[in-house]
């Protein structure tokens, strides 16, 4: 895999907001190289899938991870994150990818 950059999971979070015909959400406000933009962008995909991002944690990628397995069980993609760290860039890149 290559390196993990918060750009490049920015962009994936873009496409599938794009996808999802999300577009306003505060985006202006974030700091693209955060936790927070990565969680900010992630409740907004939740909450188009019916989700309800209010009842998770916002704070760790630990705490993305819910957010991002709902996304993948909403889209019916069967993903093992068995063996990934869930405080890894690169196991939030891998279910984006997932997603993409």
């Amino acid at each position: 895999m290559s390196e993990v950059t918060y750009m490049n999971l920015q962009k994936k979070l873009d496409f599938l907001l794009d996808d999802h015909a999300i577009s306003d959400f505060g985006e202006s406000t974030l700091d693209i190289q955060s936790y927070a933009s990565l969680h900010t962008k992630a409740d907004a995909l939740c909450s188009a899938c019916g989700g309800d991002p209010a009842t998770w944690e916002n704070k760790t990628l630990a705490q993305l991870q819910p957010k991002l397995d709902f996304l993948l069980q909403y889209h019916e993609i069967d993903f093992d994150d068995t063996d990934l760290d869930p405080d890894s860039l690169a196991t939030v890149e891998a279910k984006l990818t997932a997603l993409y």
